[in-house]
């Protein structure tokens, strides 16, 4: 139980830090691309200029935000949400069924997003090589992906976290009193 209650602190500890610090970051992000995005509409019909760079800028921006917060989703457990299934799984008497689920999509997010990050090495290396640049010339696209590739990896830390916290939770038999959540996923 002792390695277990330091599994749970170290577990919450990572989230919760995940939580303010992309959070925080992706709301930043959306608040700065949005106003951006409004300048540059008042900059185009009122004024009749814009950037050249100012859309791939707003798609960067809004994408790496997006790119932070799913990760945050996950902690939340509202990525990929389900839950009317699961509540009737549960309705109907269900509980091992539903714990098995919460396991079985927990590993299989933080499986799935771990090889995304894992490939994703390879297009930031064949990205920095060949100088890839947006639409407009003016941004490198290996920051965007890399961004990408940490959302994902995060995300799969995230999941893996929660697989070993499921696993637990199905072995001490909490699937049987445990109610399902609005937001559980798979």
């Amino acid at each position: 139980m002792i390695i277990m209650d330091n599994f749970y602190k170290i577990s919450n500890k990572i989230q919760s830090s995940i939580t303010a610090v992309l959070g925080k970051c992706s709301a930043f992000l959306m608040i700065a691309v949005t106003l951006f995005a409004l300048a540059e509409i008042i900059r185009r019909y009122i004024f009749g200029v814009v950037f050249e760079w100012g859309q791939d800028a707003v798609i960067y921006m809004m994408v790496s935000s997006v790119a932070f917060y799913i990760c945050v989703t996950q902690i939340n457990r509202n990525h990929l949400v389900m839950s009317a299934v699961l509540q009737l799984l549960n309705s109907k008497g269900f509980h091992r069924t539903v714990g098995f689920c919460k396991i079985f999509v927990s590993l299989f997010v933080s499986v799935f997003t771990g090889s995304l990050t894992y490939t994703a090495y390879s297009t930031v290396e064949y990205s920095i090589q060949i100088g890839e640049r947006t639409e407009s010339l003016f941004f490198f696209m290996w920051p965007f992906y890399f961004i990408l590739a940490l959302g994902m990896g995060l995300m799969s830390l995230v999941a893996f976290l929660q697989f070993i916290e499921d696993i637990h939770s199905y072995i001490k038999g909490e699937h049987f009193t445990a109610e399902v959540e609005a937001a559980t996923d798979v």
